[in-house]
């Protein structure tokens, strides 16, 4: 891999995706409210929904979050019916999360809600853009190439 042309420019790049984040992070907040969910909530909803049954150590994993925090989030998911919990076939002192029917028509909602953040943070990219951005962000994120 060259060297980018200009340090300037690289330097700032850390900057930029952390100005891009909070942007993005504000957008998804507000699209939420209405159903008191927060980004949090959403990315275990979603990443449930991806993986059928996981666990809170893997949430935080997948998620990057601390572990308080992810208690808390799966905690009030649970308390509006949103997840399950289930002891795990495997390990007794773990359980086991999936989706709920309601937690599956919570996410639903949450998904079309989401798109109008999607669109206020990502309106003014073309189709080949954003591709080419999630390529790009998803290219940094897998840590499986290093």
């Amino acid at each position: 891999m060259q060297p980018p042309e200009s340090s300037a420019n690289l330097a700032q790049l850390g900057l930029l995706l952390r100005q891009a984040h909070r942007r993005a992070a504000m957008e998804l907040a507000s699209a939420l409210a209405p159903m008191s969910l927060s980004g949090r909530h959403f990315g275990v909803l979603l990443t449930l929904e991806r993986h059928g049954v996981s666990t809170q150590k893997d949430l935080i994993a997948a998620l990057g979050s601390d572990k308080a925090g992810m208690v808390r989030t799966v905690d009030d998911l649970d308390h509006r019916g949103y997840l399950e919990r289930s002891q795990s076939a495997t390990d007794r002192r773990v359980y086991d999360l999936t989706l709920t029917p309601a937690g599956r028509t919570a996410l639903a909602e949450a998904k079309l809600l989401s798109t109008v953040a999607t669109q206020s943070v990502f309106g003014n990219l073309d189709v080949e853009q954003v591709a080419a951005l999630s390529d790009l962000l998803s290219r940094i994120v897998d840590t499986s190439a290093d």
